[in-house]
């Protein structure tokens, strides 16, 4: 089995070297790892640090993100295909959960939960992948997307079936593909965190909000229910579970709207 995981990159040295050596740790018998570096141009010394340690380097202009990821899925041999941003990290024993829930369950794509952490890798708080009863058009109607990229695994010949991540989307290109996929077929759940998404402000959901969200709108037009009432009834449905299963993540979404609100009548105040 070659599991083929992208790391794209763009002047992407602070965190780097924890997210190879986060992937190097996760070799296990029986599996080969292929970890793709593909650059967009890097000035910082990414390309010659990623050389260094072995890994295959694909170099050159891409159209954002997800053409990187792309590229590097198509030039490739694995069996299963996963994506790793480069300040992102795998939980150790990470790809032998995504192997052995593929090959025992049988389906094109495996998902699991994620870890948030910070610059410093503290741990702040864990999102689960969301249920396996998740319907497409459940999926679409939340309006994001709760299916975390960095803890998804495709299959070469379902990657290839659904062409890939459309790239004419900046932002939302993974919404767009798990919407795709989902409506096709049903994902394997992994119950437990695979790997870490770091949260440095800097991340392109952040920077690019209302791109973002103008892109999310676009799946939710397409994919999602006409009736408004039933997208109001799924999405509840579904963020509610999200919001029972995953706790900690809950009470940060409060606490940071409570902050907002006071901050708001502070700065009316004075």
């Amino acid at each position: 089995m070659i599991v083929t995981i992208v790391t794209p990159t763009l002047n992407g040295m602070e965190f780097l070297a924890r997210c190879i050596d986060s992937v190097k740790r996760n070799q296990t018998p029986g599996v080969q790892i292929d970890h793709v570096i593909v650059d967009g141009g890097s000035t910082d010394g990414t390309v010659a640090y990623a050389e260094s340690q072995g890994l295959r380097v694909l170099t050159g202009k891409d159209k954002g993100i997800f053409d990187a990821i792309n590229k590097g899925s198509f030039n490739s041999e694995g069996q299963l295909l996963g994506f790793l941003g480069a300040d992102d990290t795998m939980l150790e024993g990470a790809v032998a959960a995504i192997v052995s829930a593929y090959r025992r369950s049988g389906r094109r794509w495996v998902v699991g939960g994620i870890r948030w952490t910070n610059e410093n890798d503290q741990s702040l708080g864990e999102l689960a992948a969301p249920p396996s009863w998740m319907s497409p058009k459940m999926h679409a109607s939340l309006g994001w997307n709760p299916i975390m990229h960095m803890s998804t695994y495709f299959s070469r010949s379902f990657y290839e079936e659904l062409g890939g991540f459309n790239i004419t989307f900046k932002d939302s290109g993974d919404y767009d593909m798990f919407a795709r996929a989902l409506s096709r077929a049903p994902y394997a759940r992994i119950d437990k965190p695979l790997t870490c998404f770091r949260r440095t402000g800097k991340n392109n959901s952040v920077v690019n909000r209302a791109r973002s969200m103008d892109e999310n709108r676009l799946i939710l037009e397409e994919r999602g229910p006409k009736s408004a009432s039933t997208r109001f009834f799924l999405r509840t449905v579904l963020k509610s579970w999200l919001n029972i299963r995953n706790p900690h993540w809950t009470f940060g979404k409060l606490s940071g709207k409570l902050q907002r609100k006071l901050h708001l009548r502070e700065s009316a105040y004075f």
